[in-house]
């Protein structure tokens, strides 16, 4: 199913893009969730539970879950490409560039991206996913003139060639390279550059360095273990595709909560 360049993707998901949000604990320290063994502890279950509970929904409900995720990851991205704010301006620049990347993979890759909903769905019929994925399109389109028009004044020239970008990427590569740059190079780099300067002004850089190492380490063998176990029923690039994309799934809802829903506001960054 996969050529090189696909694994060479892959790799990339898991040595630059994942770490990213093993900054999650020095967040939570940041935030005063993470200040003693209680808390750590505390801290640490609550975001494993959730991650835990993600991949055992998924099992249970693919289909509504991965619809979810899809979703989730559009607002996600969204906000990761843009400054923070109370306004409904923020929410809508953010389903707007976060919807560039879904909705431009899925649909100028349709079958190599339905190829992958499927193992994600074990199978199962994908006629719901995209008929939903159709709806959240249309709405896309509705809102983007409004999207231009609200925020005319406030788009840079930065803001313009990144889109653009982007936008080469998703129509000149496949579904797999284009996610895996777009998670990589933009959304992990600017997540990285928005947060790095807040944690700095709270935590010595050697916490947050052993703190990133310890998590990326975990995150690595954890994923390492799990491929292994899933090979043994299913094939190796099937059970790479479940890996990063579950993987993926389970990882975000907790991160989404910390980062976009307390830190990013806290801090308005």
């Amino acid at each position: 199913m996969f050529d090189l360049l696909d694994y060479l993707s892959l790799i990339l998901i898991f040595v630059f893009g994942v770490p990213h949000g093993a900054f999650d604990a020095s967040i939570a320290l940041t935030l005063g969730y993470y200040k003693n063994l209680k808390s750590k502890f505390f801290f640490i279950f609550c975001y494993s539970f959730l991650a835990l509970a993600i991949a055992l929904i998924w099992y249970l409900i693919p289909n509504i879950t991965l619809i979810i995720f899809l979703f989730v990851s559009i607002i996600h991205f969204g906000l990761g490409d843009i400054s923070w704010s109370k306004s409904y301006k923020c929410w809508l620049s953010a389903y707007i560039n976060g919807g560039i990347v879904i909705f431009g993979i899925s649909f100028f890759h349709l079958n190599e991206v339905n190829s992958i909903y499927q193992i994600l769905l074990n199978n199962h019929n994908t006629d719901d996913l995209w008929l939903i994925l159709k709806y959240g399109l249309y709405l896309w389109l509705i809102l983007l003139p409004f999207h231009f028009y609200i925020n005319f004044d406030e788009i840079k020239k930065n803001y313009i060639i990144r889109i653009f970008l982007i936008s080469m990427i998703i129509y000149t590569t496949n579904a797999i390279f284009a996610f895996s740059f777009y998670f990589c190079f933009i959304h992990s780099f600017n997540h990285i550059k928005r947060i790095l300067p807040s944690l700095r002004n709270n935590l010595s850089n050697k916490n947050i360095r052993n703190m990133f190492l310890f998590f990326t380490l975990l995150t690595w063998v954890l994923g390492f273990l799990i491929l292994t176990y899933l090979n043994f029923s299913i094939s190796l690039d099937h059970s790479i595709i479940k890996l990063t994309f579950i993987g993926l799934a389970a990882l975000t809802f907790p991160h989404m909560i910390l980062v976009d829903l307390y830190f990013r506001p806290s801090l308005k960054i």
